[in-house]
């Protein structure tokens, strides 16, 4: 125990030395707290910056990988769609081509038939030029024909002559299906008529009495 307590004085002996011989701190002034508070400042920006890169890093890689997900995914529910838009396209492009034949096909028979009826059109009207000239050319009535018709008229007028020795225009209007100003046009046509018939009657008379009374004086 002796042994212990001298071991024991030594060491503490020891150590008081140790720290007699230790230099007193300086103490603290205010421009080196303030350095060392920029210092810390400074640092912890530092870090914070290299952090905050890394995260921006970070989140622009997530980001396009949401997108190119979100894009994926939007392709994905999107392709039904887009086939059967497709498979109409194809529908809408053979209704049109379709349509396009059809047209065509109108088209050339609009053609066909104006050509058609234009080649008619001037086939009939040579022929109907020609009718017309042939029916100038040929007389209505033969020479008999004539004759009886001019006799008609004559009894016509004769039987208008008639009918007003008993009836009046008015009658005859109401017959023949004119106004009554009309009927004495025709009543005073018929005058007229039968007046040139007798003096072309009379004059073919006494021109052949003239040539019988010549004939007689020279024999």
């Amino acid at each position: 125990m002796e042994v212990n307590r001298s071991q024991n004085s030594l060491l503490s002996r020891t150590a008081g030395e140790v720290n007699s011989t230790r230099p007193t701190p300086w103490p603290a002034t205010p421009l080196l707290s303030q350095i060392m508070t920029s210092s810390s400042r400074a640092a912890s920006r530092r870090s914070q910056r290299l952090h905050a890169t890394q995260n921006v890093r970070e989140n622009l890689r997530k980001e396009r990988e949401r997108a190119l997900a979100r894009q994926t995914r939007l392709e994905q529910l999107a392709a039904p769609i887009a086939a059967v838009a497709a498979e109409l396209d194809k529908l809408d492009a053979v209704i049109a081509s379709r349509t396009r034949t059809a047209e065509r096909k109108i088209e050339q028979l609009i053609k066909n038939r104006d050509h058609k009826i234009a080649a008619i059109r001037a086939d009939f009207d040579t022929k109907i030029e020609q009718a017309r000239t042939n029916a100038s050319a040929t007389p209505a009535l033969s020479p008999e024909e004539q004759q009886r018709e001019e006799a008609l008229l004559l009894d016509h007028a004769r039987a208008i002559i008639e009918f007003t020795q008993s009836g009046t225009p008015r009658e005859l209007g109401s017959v023949l299906g004119v106004t009554t100003r009309e009927a004495r046009h025709i009543i005073d046509s018929a005058r007229i008529d039968l007046t040139a018939v007798e003096d072309t009657r009379e004059a073919h008379n006494l021109a052949a009495a003239e040539s019988q009374t010549s004939t007689s004086a020279t024999t």
